[in-house]
C-alpha cells in the first residue's frame, strides 16, 4: 500500500470544478512531482492536502492514518509538512532562532528557567543540524529577512524538516531562483530521497526531470497521465497542453 493517497478529491468554487475526483499516490521514499498548466488546479490540490481547504469529497490517507478531517496543525503532527510558494519565516528573528521554534515545537518542549540543560542541548543540536543539511550554518546568527532570496528558501525547508515529516509538500521551491541557486536547491532536495517522501509542484521542467521518480500531470483539475520522465516527454497530450515542442523534442 501507498505510503500517501488522494483518494477521489472533489473541490467546487461555485460553477468551478477546481478538482475533480483527483487520486494521487506517492510511495515511501519517492520524489512525485506535480505539474500543469496555470489554472489546472494544482494549488487547490495542495490545500486540499496539506488541509488549508476542506474537501467536498474524497478521502486523504497518510501512512495508514485518514487526514481528511484534521486541522492543518493536526496533519503536521500525523506526518506531513509543507513549504510554500513564499517562505514564511519569522523575518525579524535570527535563523537560529526560527530553527529553534520548529524544532521545539516537533519536541514538544520550552525554554525555561527551570528547564533540563540537557534538554536544551539537545534542541540546539539539532537547530544547528538542520542549518548544515541545509547549507545555513554560515548564516545562523543572521536575522532571517536579511537572507538572499535563496537562503530564505532554504530556511523554509529546514523549518519543514524540523517536523521530521513523512510526505514533504513543496509547493515550486525553485520560484525566483537563478540557475544557480536552483541547482543548489536540487541537490539539496535529492539529497533527502529516501529519508522522506516528497510531493513536488513545480513550473522549473528542468529541476522536475532531474529529481521526479514519478509525474503527475494535472489538466483542468483532472490527472492526465502519470509516468516517468521518459514517459511524461513522449505524451502527446501533454506535449499540446504543457510542454511544447521544445521539451518534447
Amino acid at each position: 500500500m501507498s505510503l500517501f493517497r488522494a483518494e477521489g478529491l472533489v473541490k467546487r468554487f461555485g460553477g468551478l470544478l477546481a478538482t475533480d475526483h483527483v487520486s494521487l499516490a506517492v510511495e515511501a521514499g519517492e520524489i512525485h512531482a506535480l505539474i500543469g498548466p496555470n489554472g489546472a488546479g494544482k494549488s487547490t490540490l495542495v490545500n486540499l492536502i496539506s488541509g488549508l481547504l476542506p474537501a467536498d469529497a474524497g478521502r486523504i490517507v497518510l501512512d495508514g492514518v485518514e487526514l481528511t478531517a484534521l486541522t492543518p496543525h493536526a496533519r503536521t503532527r500525523a506526518g506531513l509538512a509543507r513549504c510554500f510558494q513564499i517562505s514564511s519565516v519569522f523575518r525579524n528573528d535570527s535563523v537560529r532562532d526560527n530553527l529553534l521554534l520548529a524544532v521545539q515545537a516537533q519536541a514538544g518542549s520550552s525554554f525555561r528557567c527551570l528547564s533540563r540543560r540537557d534538554a536544551e542541548h539537545a534542541l540546539q543540536e539539532r537547530a544547528e543540524a538542520l542549518a548544515q543539511r541545509t547549507g545555513l550554518a554560515e548564516v545562523l546568527e543572521r536575522n532571517a529577512g536579511t537572507l538572499a532570496h535563496g537562503l530564505q528558501k532554504r530556511l523554509d525547508l529546514a523549518l519543514a524538516l524540523a517536523a521530521r515529516p513523512r510526505l514533504l509538500l513543496l509547493d515550486e521551491p525553485m520560484a525566483g531562483m537563478g540557475p544557480e541557486d536552483s541547482q543548489q536547491m536540487v541537490a539539496l532536495i535529492r539529497g533527502l530521497a529516501g529519508e522522506t517522501a516528497i510531493l513536488l509542484i513545480e513550473h522549473d521542467m528542468d529541476a522536475v526531470f532531474q529529481l521526479a521518480d514519478r509525474i503527475s500531470v494535472l489538466v483542468y483539475g483532472k490527472v492526465l497521465t502519470s509516468g516517468d520522465a521518459a514517459h511524461i516527454k513522449g505524451h502527446a497530450e501533454v506535449q499540446a497542453v504543457y510542454l511544447g515542442t521544445e521539451v518534447a523534442g
